[in-house]
């Protein structure tokens, strides 16, 4: 079942009508316009004889990847239902790509001061009085020449700063609160504070001071606790501890805690990274990063609220307080009557009357800023066959790299035919691939026009093109340089670009 959603000639909400027969007239006769369509919002073109609205009771179901989000009156009915899928699980990933890309712009930076040093000597005079940029004396070292001093040191956080990660979490909850309150007039918010233990949740028997006494009290950080650990000896050869490695590493999911991280002398190290010695992967994944998220998001998520609805219309409920509710009257488990179900706990409503459709929103990237697309790595062949990648290999690469195929090689050959394979051999140079500035971002609406075809199709291939007709779609992604285009639920179908006009873009987008 649907509603229809009213504003006034100013814009302001006004109470949700069911009587589309109404509605169809007022739009028949251009006494109101259609604002959106999902959901569908009319605006009224003339001034209503009475503005009177009703008490709603908005409730939301936090969640870093599922939020949802529901809007009762007094009876119980749910006037508004939608259930959120949030793009905030690619933040870290996209930071981590982020300072990939800045760590080899310096690397380059560096490199391009020791060749300036030395096609001007500028290692030990500068040469009529020539200077590097940054050193004030002209007596150099190559090895000296470094970046300036590290982000994290040179770098001052602002009192309230939080992590990305997070802040995006935050925006993402009022964002969609702050739409819904644009075509109704909710009164109140409530949302479900939960605060998450993990030394609780690992271990049932913690109370009190036992919270302080941690595995870490006594020790400096984390490296410490492993050097006493480990007592000071490499878990593989019994050296002296030089790194600190993580078995499973953060880009994969690997968290920062003692049960993730092992001490290994230089050699050993370098092993593991070469792949010659393999670690089993018995370190602890980040199994409460979603929580964390939670932990650090509601509290900011609130006092923003606050200051939308006030202070006396901000309410709060537990995880248990839900599901007692929820179990009382017998509903589903699922993210929208969670937030149904919190929006009717402080007022004491009796169990949530499903009045309209679940709307489901998806959320996309909202700008279109990033320049490099990936970095094609080094390649070497021989003939037409891959033979290695890179000089040295990544900490997660298959292939062998070039050092590793010319040690083989060298103990298999002799040298002359080693000098003729090298001979033969071509690279193929790392190129960093960029992005199209003009085009499309993911979750682009666009419209698709089936070109008429001349000749009369075949029955088998109506069947194929079934699925493949004109209409509005959702971008997904674009293929070969921009000429086809793919939309989301349609895996097996390609659209030309030519055939294709784009419409419009929202960060959360109806489905």
């Amino acid at each position: 079942m649907y509603v229809v959603y009213v504003l006034d000639e100013e814009g302001k909400p006004l109470m949700p009508t069911k009587r589309f027969g109404k509605v169809r007239r007022m739009l028949r006769d251009k006494l109101a316009k259609v604002v959106s369509v999902k959901p569908f919002v009319i605006q009224l073109l003339y001034k209503p004889k009475t503005h009177i609205t009703q008490p709603l009771h908005g409730g939301t179901d936090p969640g870093r990847k599922n939020i949802g989000m529901s809007v009762i009156n007094d009876k119980g009915e749910i006037l508004y239902s939608s259930t959120t899928e949030s793009r905030n699980q690619e933040i870290p990933k996209l930071m981590a790509e982020r300072k990939a890309h800045r760590q080899a712009s310096r690397r380059g930076e560096r490199l391009r001061r020791k060749r300036r040093a030395k096609k001007y000597k500028t290692t030990t005079t500068f040469p009529e009085g020539r200077k590097l940029l940054g050193y004030e004396n002209g007596v150099l070292a190559l090895k000296d020449i470094i970046n300036t001093q590290a982000r994290f040191n040179n770098r001052k956080r602002p009192e309230n700063w939080i992590t990305p990660t997070v802040r995006q979490c935050i925006q993402t909850h009022i964002s969609l609160v702050r739409q819904i309150c644009r075509f109704l007039p909710v009164t109140d918010w409530s949302i479900e504070h939960n605060k998450f233990a993990f030394m609780k949740m690992e271990d049932g028997t913690v109370k009190g001071t036992d919270y302080q006494n941690g595995r870490l009290k006594t020790y400096k950080n984390v490296n410490d606790y492993i050097w006493h650990l480990q007592n000071g000896k490499c878990a593989i050869c019994d050296s002296k501890i030089e790194h600190y490695h993580h078995i499973v590493q953060r880009t994969k999911g690997g968290s920062n805690r003692p049960d993730n991280i092992i001490g290994l002398c230089e050699s050993c190290h370098a092993k593991v990274h070469s792949g010659e010695t393999s670690l089993k992967e018995i370190g602890e994944k980040k199994k409460y990063a979603h929580l964390s998220v939670l932990n650090q998001a509601i509290p900011f998520i609130c006092s923003e609220l606050e200051q939308l609805f006030g202070e006396d219309n901000l309410y709060t409920c537990s995880g248990y307080e839900t599901y007692t509710y929820r179990e009382m009257y017998k509903l589903d488990k699922t993210h929208d009557i969670d937030a149904a179900c919190i929006a009717a706990i402080p007022h004491n409503i009796e169990t949530p009357i499903q009045k309209v459709k679940t709307y489901k929103i998806k959320q996309y990237r909202n700008h279109n800023r990033q320049i490099i697309h990936c970095q094609k790595e080094r390649t070497y062949k021989l003939g037409k066959e891959k033979i290695a990648k890179n000089r040295k290999r990544r900490t997660d690469q298959k292939e062998l790299s070039f050092n590793e195929w010319y040690k083989i090689q060298k103990k298999n050959c002799s040298k002359t035919e080693l000098a003729e394979i090298m001979k033969k051999l071509t690279v193929i140079k790392s190129i960093r691939a960029y992005n199209n500035m003009k085009r499309l971002k993911p979750g682009s609406v666009f419209i698709y026009a089936k070109p008429e075809t001349k000749k009369a199709e075949k029955p088998e291939q109506k069947h194929k093109q079934a699925i493949n007709h004109s209409g509005k779609y959702i971008l997904r992604g674009a293929i070969t340089n921009g000429k086809y285009y793919k939309a989301e639920d349609y895996n097996k179908n390609n659209f030309s670009a030519k055939n294709c006009r784009f419409q419009y873009f929202k960060s959360l987008l109806y489905i």
